[in-house]
């Protein structure tokens, strides 16, 4: 009897999650997917998830949101999935102890891979 594995994913145009789709189902995960940061927030408050991936897009300017997620469920891998690359950018989002960084320019083979790796760190 294996225990239900969730990823939760936090984009505001539904791409990433029509992308993974077919992965997900592969490897036998459930999947949420949400729109906006506060759907994301109420989600991990009343659901046990095992990863996030989060479009950087909802985020803005705003990466301190990364801090409130954390507060809500420490050890949860979150991987943060970027349109464009800037060292700047990069930095301040990693030093919210983040599991991935993604650029998605880079195909979703690395993402994937992202996934597989967050779920299996989680134990429960």
């Amino acid at each position: 009897m294996g225990t239900a594995k969730t990823i939760l994913i936090a984009e505001p145009g539904g791409i990433l999650a029509s992308g993974l789709h077919s992965f997900l189902t592969i490897i036998d995960l459930d999947m949420i997917q949400v729109r906006t940061l506060k759907e994301t927030l109420l989600t991990l408050q009343g659901q046990r998830v095992n990863a996030l991936v989060l479009d950087a897009a909802l985020l803005g300017e705003d990466y301190g949101f990364i801090s409130i997620i954390k507060g809500i469920e420490e050890d949860l891998p979150i991987i943060i999935c970027a349109e464009t690359n800037t060292p700047e950018l990069e930095s301040k989002i990693r030093q919210q102890r983040i599991f991935f960084y993604h650029i998605k320019a880079f195909g979703i083979q690395d993402l994937e891979m992202a996934i597989s790796n967050a779920v299996s760190k989680t134990a429960h």
